[in-house]
């Protein structure tokens, strides 16, 4: 019996995430060979034997082996020709592979081809070989829709970051969050802006001239993920200043888990001293009507 599996074109191999998460105990070292060998020589017939003298083993434990990961819908078997099961997420390097001019002006869809003129517009320019190779990526090896790739191209121009390692990079942690929708990806977006838009302020009220650190911003995203508001961040900064003289994210998050443990939203339901201190350094770089709101929300005033 031969077997082919198709349509994966990587030079690196991608195992399904859900052999890793919850397969592995139950799965015998033989049936790993076969799969990893099927997902490596992807394009390539091969009989059972020639598999077998590969990985080992012998061609019934082989043909054993595919029905294996056909019964547990990894795999479909269809007279032979091979294919993942639609919708298994797949463990994927971080570099998606390089696509062959020739490939995507053979295999792309009209609908593909209207993306791309699509995301020209956008950017105001024409997009070369290898941006084509990526959006094609995206949606041969991650699922994306053309909707969803247009979507992702205009976040990342909007932010002047329209670079082949950068959307590279958003779209691996897309997939990576289980992004697989126009809905889902609009809702990311959404997310994204607003936290850009927190950062900025909070670089404002910080008195800081160049943009977070990674690990600063991951910090924040921290904090907003446990629901502490832009009101308590800014709490906790005044009072690392005043008890410290310097701004310290290490100092900041001890206040923050604090709060966040005895679940304080605002700073007026904080059992402590209050807040506000004389001499407390006004922020700068900061409009009067940014100072007004930040002021209301040092002092815990209702809006």
């Amino acid at each position: 019996m031969k077997f082919q599996f198709e349509n994966t074109e990587m030079k690196k191999v991608a195992i399904p995430a859900r052999i890793v998460d919850q397969m592995l105990s139950a799965t015998t070292g033989g049936q790993l060979k076969v799969l990893l060998f099927l997902l490596r020589f992807d394009q390539l017939a091969h009989t059972s034997e020639e598999i077998a003298s590969h990985c080992g083993m012998t061609a019934k434990e082989v043909e054993e082996a595919v029905s294996y990961w056909v019964r547990e819908q990894i795999l479909i078997n269809e007279q032979g020709r091979l294919r993942l099961v639609s919708g298994t997420k797949t463990v994927l390097p971080r570099e998606l592979p390089r696509v062959q001019p020739s490939t995507i002006l053979e295999e792309a869809s009209p609908d593909f081809q209207g993306m791309l003129k699509e995301i020209e517009r956008l950017v105001g320019k024409p997009l070369n070989s290898l941006m084509a190779s990526l959006f094609y990526n995206m949606q041969e090896n991650l699922g994306f829709t053309p909707e969803m790739i247009v979507q992702l191209a205009a976040y990342c121009n909007s932010i002047d970051k329209f670079s082949y390692r950068y959307m590279e990079t958003v779209a691996v942690d897309w997939y990576d969050e289980g992004i697989q929708s126009f809905e889902q990806a609009e809702a990311k977006i959404g997310s994204l802006e607003q936290s850009r838009a927190l950062e900025r302020r909070l670089q404002k009220a910080f008195g800081i001239a160049t943009a977070f650190s990674k690990k600063q911003k991951e910090q924040i995203g921290e904090w907003l993920e446990k629901g502490l508001t832009e009101e308590l961040i800014l709490e906790a900064y005044n009072r690392c200043m005043d008890n410290k003289g310097q701004m310290s994210f290490p100092y900041m998050n001890k206040i923050l888990q604090n709060w966040s443990e005895q679940g304080i939203q605002k700073v007026a339901e904080i059992k402590e001293e209050p807040a506000l201190r004389t001499g407390r350094q006004e922020h700068k770089g900061l409009s009067e009507l940014e100072k007004l709101v930040i002021g209301k929300m040092q002092g815990g005033e209702e809006g």
